[in-house]
Formats: structure tokens, C-alpha cells, sequence
């Protein structure tokens, strides 16, 4: 009766580790939906700041019905814009307007799913140090080498800049992650 007692009690002892184990096992893949949830979203975004650099608006100034920045913005040592901290960067720090950020808190307008709690913020910059023409001593421009040549046979100089588009996305249950991409135009 005693060894039963014994062997009953090693048993529970077991069976508590093991739904702790579990608990702790599914909170992480929670976590790892909501992060992979958030940088889906963040796409949203992203596509926003593209249309925006499309929409034949002028490059060489700041324009912020785009969020668009023509100067670099200054960066926190990880390369986050500054202008994106904040408790509610709603204006991106004067480069931008409240009309752009993407607010997905509430129910969609179609279907019966729940809204995936996220809001979103960006602000696009143009790498270069000064508003203006684009000129490789004043700008960042891609670094691939051009096979073409110019009308005179040389090698035609870059005049394309490269744009950082930044994403702040703040996600349910206080979660914040931010994300970044680089393209030309």
C-alpha cells in the first residue's frame, strides 16, 4: 500500500511537470503566430509606402501626404527612424499625416472574422543628405553594376536613389515590432 501511495505520488508529480511543459510549449507558439501575424501585416504598409513613391509625387522634396521624407531621418543605433518611437507616432514626427496610419482594430468591413488587433505606422526616406537632384556624392544608389552603356558608349552613371521604407507595427497584448526594407524606383 505504501509503494502504491509512493508510485501514485511520483506519477502526479510527473503529470504536473508535463502540463506545465505543455503550457509553456504552446505560449511559444503563440508567440511566434503573433510575431509572423505581425510581419504579414506589416506588408500592408509596405504596399501603402510603395503606391505612395508611384503616385508621381515630387522625389526631390518632402512630401507628407506620402510619409515620405527626401532627406535621411535621423535613426536610433539599431537604424529605426526616431520620428517612429513614441507612444502614438500618429504624425510620424511631422513627415507624415494621421490619414496614413493603417488602423486594423476594427471589425472588417466584410466577412465575420475578428480584426487582427494591429496598428501600423511607416515613413519612407530617400537616402540622401539633401533635398533635391539625386547626385552619387549626395545620395545612396544601387550598387549593382550596370551591363548597358550611355548614348556615348561609356558606362552611365546611377541616378536612381535608394528609399528606406520603415514599419512600426504595435500588435495586441502591447507588442511592437518594427520593419524595414530598401528599393528603388
Amino acid at each position: 500500500m505504501v509503494i502504491a501511495l509512493i508510485t501514485l505520488a511520483i506519477m502526479m508529480i510527473g503529470a504536473v511537470a508535463a502540463l506545465r511543459s505543455m503550457n509553456a510549449t504552446l505560449m511559444g507558439a503563440g508567440n511566434i503566430g503573433m510575431k509572423r501575424d505581425m510581419s504579414n501585416q506589416a506588408e500592408v504598409a509596405l504596399r501603402r509606402a510603395m503606391t505612395g513613391l508611384n503616385s508621381g509625387a515630387d522625389l526631390t522634396v518632402n512630401a507628407t501626404s506620402i510619409n515620405y521624407s527626401a532627406t535621411l531621418l535621423a535613426t536610433t543605433p539599431e537604424g529605426i527612424p526616431t520620428v517612429l518611437l513614441g507612444t502614438a507616432p500618429t504624425t510620424v514626427g511631422g513627415v507624415g499625416v494621421a490619414t496614413n496610419v493603417v488602423d486594423l482594430t476594427s471589425a472588417p468591413a466584410v466577412g465575420t472574422g475578428t480584426p487582427p488587433q494591429v496598428t501600423m505606422y511607416y515613413v519612407v526616406d530617400r537616402m540622401c543628405r539633401t533635398t533635391g537632384s539625386v547626385d552619387r556624392l549626395n545620395c545612396l544608389t544601387p550598387s549593382a553594376v550596370s551591363t548597358g552603356t550611355d548614348s556615348s558608349g561609356g558606362v552611365p552613371a546611377f541616378t536612381k536613389p535608394v528609399y528606406r521604407v520603415s514599419v512600426r507595427v504595435d500588435g495586441p497584448r502591447g507588442s511592437q515590432s518594427f520593419y524595414q526594407a530598401t528599393l528603388t524606383n
